[in-house]
């Protein structure tokens, strides 16, 4: 007696039509440049934060006292540029999501763009995305506004902690927009 072994066999699906060799147009053609911008602006952001996390570092070994050295200007001032382009970020993604917005306000359809999603989709994961850099690009502010004026440790310990792990961005901001990419093609 014989038993037949089954296979595993995974199901293809046909590939949306934006996806199928052809230069996109029109619509898509924007929305899929502005989740490319999505992404690079937060591709900066990163970058910039992990610039804020060293410069905090330092300026917590510079402050041992109520005194203001030079050395702890400098390092301000630094930290200040560094909030200066997440502001400039927060502002870059204000502009997207204002183009997504206004496409969706354009669009009278409710077919989708890409794969499963809507258009008016895109305007809301702009928007949470927006809204919630916006709230930590303040945050960072603050911290900037304060870091030098505390010279304890468990101070300084709560500054580099807030700024390190940016708890104003969502744990699912991430999956957000990987999301957003893998319903636009690049991923």
């Amino acid at each position: 007696m014989t038993t037949k072994k089954e296979t595993f066999v995974p199901i293809k699906l046909p590939s949306h039509k934006s996806f199928q060799g052809k230069n996109l147009t029109g619509t898509e053609c924007f929305v899929y440049n502005l989740a490319a911008d999505i992404h690079a602006n937060i591709q900066q952001w990163n970058s910039f934060h992990i610039q804020g996390v060293n410069y905090l570092k330092n300026i917590i070994q510079v402050k041992r006292d109520k005194n203001y050295s030079v050395v702890l200007q400098d390092l301000c001032d630094k930290l200040e540029n560094v909030c200066d382009n997440l502001d400039s970020i927060v502002v870059n993604l204000e502009q997207i999501k204002n183009q997504l917005t206004a496409i969706t306000a354009l669009q009278e359809t409710a077919n989708k763009l890409f794969i499963t999603w809507p258009i008016n989709k895109f305007g809301e994961i702009a928007e949470t995305i927006y809204e919630a850099y916006h709230k930590e690009a303040k945050q960072k502010r603050n911290l900037l506004e304060n870091i030098a004026h505390h010279h304890t440790e468990s101070w300084k310990m709560f500054h580099l902690a807030a700024w390190v792990h940016q708890p104003l961005l969502p744990e699912n901001l991430t999956i957000l927009l990987n999301s957003l990419l893998v319903e636009t093609g690049h991923r």
